[in-house]
């Protein structure tokens, strides 16, 4: 059950965390802004937290480095992007299918999570889904192609990571990763967000809320506990598992979004949405469910010198 458990947490933390950064977004704050700072944030108070407890280990600053560019940047600034032309809604019923093209990779990656008619039924619902959201008005008249595209390159990116994810989590741990991850997931996005002409400070500055709401809920609460339950599940998990945390995700964007925003829910967000969520379900029902423990890469690594028991 403490799969299911951190599944849950990461869940609920992203998903309140999505809803901020499309308030942000909203309010003049721009989207590579609320990528980088929040993840360097969490970064450095990883990082920091990290050394104190002595859980950083050099040989995993190259794949920290690796899940911080297609696990954290990468997702980050494409959904952000979609966020400034889409309604919340919209956008993370999109990030949903996200464990459609985990199975994909992962039947690559892993003999124990080969894709199989289940998973193929799903990956058709999905699809059948986002077409339903693609071709019917949003909430405020017709959905803009770039925020579609954009979020769709986040849900390939972000599935395909967190297959990666696991590999890494049970090569080195969460504890070692974490840090490096996220600092390196700000970094990249701060180094891209001149590049594109993007301005960090937004038109008339920053609000009195917008540096706390980046760095500390953000970057910290967010960004720091989310992806560090993600990895503690990916370390005991199947990515099929793990990948559903896009399940709860839309609950917050599109309750969050008509709730916090005005967004009007037409009817093919209510249909597109549920083909999405079943198609999600159908996933994690392919998915082979493990019992949840420390697999035994991550228990020889943590405890080198002695036998793991039988």
């Amino acid at each position: 059950m403490r799969v299911w458990r951190l599944v849950l947490f990461t869940g609920t933390v992203l998903g309140a965390g999505a809803l901020l950064s499309k308030g942000l977004i909203d309010d003049g704050v721009d989207p590579f802004v609320v990528s980088s700072l929040p993840f360097l944030a969490g970064g450095l108070f990883a990082c920091a937290l990290a050394h104190r407890r002595g859980e950083l280990e050099p040989r995993a600053f190259v794949p920290a480095a690796i899940l911080g560019v297609t696990s954290s940047a990468a997702p980050a600034l494409l959904f952000n992007t979609g966020f400034d032309y889409l309604p919340a809604g919209i956008v993370t019923l999109i990030i949903a299918i996200v464990p459609v093209f985990t199975a994909l990779v992962a039947h690559f990656m892993y003999a124990d999570e080969r894709f199989n008619a289940v998973k193929g039924a799903g990956l058709a619902l999905a699809i059948c889904g986002v077409a339903v959201l693609a071709l019917g008005p949003g909430a405020d008249g017709d959905l803009s192609t770039t925020g579609l595209i954009a979020t769709l390159l986040g849900t390939i990116c972000a599935g395909s990571a967190a297959a990666l994810a696991r590999k890494y989590a049970m090569g080195f741990g969460a504890r070692a990763l974490i840090g490096p991850q996220l600092a390196v997931g700000g970094l990249t996005a701060l180094i891209l967000l001149p590049l594109f002409g993007r301005s960090v400070t937004p038109d008339g500055g920053f609000a009195w809320w917008h540096l706390p709401a980046l760095i500390v809920v953000l970057g910290i609460l967010s960004n720091y506990f989310g992806f560090r339950a993600m990895l503690l599940a990916s370390e005991i998990g199947t990515t099929g598992q793990v990948s559903t945390v896009s399940y709860l995700i839309p609950l917050y964007g599109v309750i969050g979004g008509a709730l916090i925003f005005g967004d009007r829910i037409s009817a093919n967000v209510v249909i597109g949405g549920a083909i999405i969520l079943a198609a999600v379900g159908i996933i994690a029902r392919g998915s082979r469910i493990v019992v949840p423990g420390i697999p035994a890469a991550v228990a020889d690594r943590r405890a080198p010198d002695t036998t793991p028991a039988p």
